[in-house]
C-alpha cells in the first residue's frame, strides 16, 4: 500500500466504512478523527482536561506513541509549534466524546497512569497505532472496500472540509501544519465527484453566455 499516504476515501466509501465500524472497539476513535482531523498520536494523547464541553473545543497539547524498541509509551510535544492548537468541536464530535466518557466508566480497572486519558481500550490503557490500523484493515475487508490506515482518516477529514468550502488557511490551522503548502499538496485530494461537479458548473456558465 505504498500509495496510501496519498489517498482519501470517497463519501460513499466513508459511509460504508462507518456502517461496518458501528459497534467495533475503536468506532469512537475513527469517528472522532473524521470530525477533527487529529493525527493518531494526538488522538492517543488527548486528556480529559483538554476538552471543554462548554465552549465545545479541544486543545492539542501533546502527542503520544508506543515505542516497541523500549516497550513503553512516550509522551512528547506536537509535531511542530503549529501543532499546538485549539479545535472547535462539531456536535457529533461532542457526542462521541460523551460516549467515550461513558465507555471508560465501564472499564473495570484503570491505573492512575492512564485515568486522565480519553481514548482507552477495554483494558484501561491507550491503544497502539499498529492496533488501530490492524482493526481498520479488518473492518475494510469485511466491508469489501480498499484497505486504509488511520492517517487516511485524517486525509479524508481534510478533503471533506475543502469540499464543504472551508478556506485552506483555516484548514491549515485545524490540521496543525506549519505552512499552507503541506496542507494543499499532501492532505487535500480532489475526488472524481468534485471534478465532475466543478466542470458541470463551468458548463452551466458557458451556456449562459
Amino acid at each position: 500500500m505504498a500509495d496510501q499516504e496519498y489517498r482519501t476515501s470517497t463519501i460513499d466509501i466513508q459511509k460504508t466504512f462507518l456502517q461496518y465500524a458501528e459497534g467495533q472497539s475503536y468506532e469512537n476513535q475513527y469517528r472522532f478523527i473524521l470530525q477533527t482531523g487529529l493525527r493518531t498520536g494526538e488522538l492517543v494523547g488527548v486528556k480529559c482536561e483538554d476538552v471543554d464541553f462548554i465552549s465545545k473545543t479541544i486543545q492539542i497539547r501533546r502527542s503520544m506513541e508506543y515505542r516497541y524498541s523500549v516497550k513503553e509509551w512516550r509522551i512528547g510535544e506536537p509535531k511542530s509549534k503549529s501543532g499546538y492548537r485549539t479545535i472547535p468541536l462539531t456536535e457529533e464530535a461532542v457526542t462521541i466524546l460523551k460516549k467515550q466518557k461513558e465507555k471508560n466508566k465501564r472499564i473495570s480497572e484503570i491505573s492512575t497512569e492512564w485515568e486522565e486519558f480519553v481514548f482507552l481500550c477495554r483494558k484501561g490503557t491507550p491503544v497502539k497505532n499498529s492496533t488501530y490500523d490492524t482493526a481498520l484493515f479488518k473492518i475494510c475487508d469485511k466491508a469489501k472496500i480498499p484497505r486504509f490506515s488511520m492517517h487516511i482518516l485524517r486525509h479524508t477529514f481534510a478533503t471533506r472540509c475543502i469540499e464543504a468550502g472551508m478556506k485552506p488557511k483555516i484548514l491549515q490551522m485545524l490540521l496543525g501544519h506549519s505552512n499552507i503548502g503541506i496542507t494543499m499538496n499532501l492532505y487535500v485530494h480532489t475526488t472524481e465527484e468534485e471534478k465532475k461537479k466543478e466542470m458541470d458548473l463551468v458548463a452551466e456558465a458557458l451556456m449562459a453566455m
